[in-house]
C-alpha cells in the first residue's frame, strides 16, 4: 500500500464509519525504535477490551512472505525514498458501515519480539528454526500493545447558529531544555466548562484545524502558523480531555524566553485565537 493511501485516512482522534482509519503504532525496545520479528494480527474491540466486545481480527501475513507486513504498512523515512523507517507501522483499517457510533474503540496488536523458533531465543535447544510461528505452542511468547481510536458517524454535523462555540486554552508545558524534541501541549477546553452543549461541540472536535505561531520577546516571528494536531490529555478529564500538540524541536532555538499562540479554525471558517503564552528554553 502507498503512503498516499495512509495520508488520506482519518487519524485516531477522528475516525469515520465507512472510511479508512490510520491506526499508527511505534515499536520501541530499550527506548529505541525497533522492528519486532513479526506482527501477527490486530484485534478490534468496542468500548473495552473484553471477549464479548471483540468485533474483528485482522491477520498479518507471515514474515517469510514478500508482502509482509501486509495489510499493515511500514513507514518510509521520507516521501522521496523507499527506505523503511525502523519501528514505525500503520494499519489502514476500513471501518465497517455497521460499527456502532459514536464510541471509543481499541486496537490490540499481537507480535513476536523475536523469532520464537530460534534456539537462542529461549526455546528448546533442539528446536529447528524452520517451523510454524503460529503454532499454539508459541502463543505464550506473543506480546501485545493496546491503543485507542474514536469513531464518529460521518463527516456531517448540524449548527443552527444560535449558539457561539467558545474555547479556552491552557498551557501545559512551560520549560524546555536543549536539545529536547518533544510535544508542546495546550489544553483545549469547551466553555463554559462542565456546562457546554456536548451535542454541539463534540462533533466539531475532529474538524478543528489548530496552528501555532512562535516569536521572540522582541516580536521576531520564528514559527508562522505551523500545523498542530488534536490529542488526548493524560488523566481523568472527562469534560475537557483534548489537547493541541506541536512537536517542538529546541535544537533550532537559542536559549531564552519565547511567546507563542494558537489559532483554531472551526469548520465554518471562524477562528479562535489564544492569548500569548510563554515558554523558556534552557
Amino acid at each position: 500500500m502507498s503512503t498516499t493511501y495512509i495520508a488520506d485516512a482519518f487519524p485516531r482522534i477522528s475516525a469515520r464509519r465507512g472510511q479508512v482509519a490510520d491506526l499508527n503504532v511505534d515499536f520501541y525496545r530499550n527506548g529505541e525504535l525497533s522492528d519486532p520479528y513479526a506482527i501477527r494480527y490486530v484485534e478490534i474491540y468496542k468500548t473495552s477490551v473484553a471477549p464479548h466486545n471483540l468485533l474483528a481480527t485482522v491477520p498479518v501475513v507471515s514474515p517469510d512472505d514478500a508482502l509482509y507486513p501486509s495489510p499493515v504498512v511500514q513507514e518510509t523515512t521520507s516521501n522521496d525514498t523507499a527506505e523503511l523507517a525502523v519501528g514505525k507501522y500503520h494499519l489502514p483499517y476500513a471501518i465497517p458501515d455497521d460499527f456502532p457510533v459514536p464510541d471509543v474503540y481499541f486496537d490490540v496488536w499481537y507480535y513476536y519480539a523475536e523469532n520464537p523458533c530460534d534456539p537462542t531465543a529461549g526455546t528448546d535447544p533442539t528446536a529447528s528454526t524452520e517451523c510454524d510461528i503460529d503454532d499454539a505452542q508459541y502463543e505464550s511468547k506473543l506480546l501485545s500493545c493496546c491503543h485507542r481510536f474514536w469513531v464518529y458517524p460521518d463527516e456531517w454535523f448540524c449548527n443552527d447558529g444560535l449558539q457561539t462555540v467558545r474555547f479556552g486554552f491552557e498551557p501545559l508545558d512551560q520549560k524546555f531544555h536543549k536539545p529536547e524534541f518533544r510535544p508542546l501541549e495546550i489544553g483545549l477546553m469547551p466553555l463554559p466548562l462542565y456546562d457546554y452543549n456536548f451535542n454541539l461541540v463534540n462533533p466539531l472536535i475532529p474538524f478543528l484545524e489548530p496552528t501555532i505561531s512562535i516569536e521572540t520577546q522582541n516580536c521576531e516571528l520564528l514559527v508562522d502558523k505551523a500545523p498542530c494536531r488534536i490529542g488526548i490529555r493524560q488523566g481523568s478529564y472527562r469534560s475537557n480531555p483534548w489537547v493541541i500538540q506541536y512537536d517542538l524541536d529546541t535544537s533550532g532555538f537559542l536559549k531564552g524566553t519565547y511567546r507563542y499562540w494558537i489559532c483554531l479554525t472551526l469548520p465554518d471558517g471562524t477562528t479562535r485565537i489564544s492569548r500569548r503564552f510563554i515558554i523558556t528554553i534552557g
